[in-house]
């Protein structure tokens, strides 16, 4: 497999991982919102690493 594509799987991981940690029922009790914020978290560190990962060419 593409070094490349391993990098941008990590990178999907830990975009998942995180707002799944941080973000859990004991924190919001309401699905749809907690959904909605795991979703904007992850999408945001998806992107800003996913950004970080091509100014470097990895």
């Amino acid at each position: 497999m593409n070094k490349r594509y391993v990098k941008v799987l990590g990178l999907y991981t830990l975009s998942t991982l995180i707002p799944a940690g941080i973000i859990n029922e004991k924190c919001i009790n309401k699905r749809m919102f907690r959904w909605f914020l795991r979703t904007l978290m992850g999408y945001a560190i998806f992107a800003y690493g996913l950004r970080t990962l091509s100014k470097f060419k990895v």
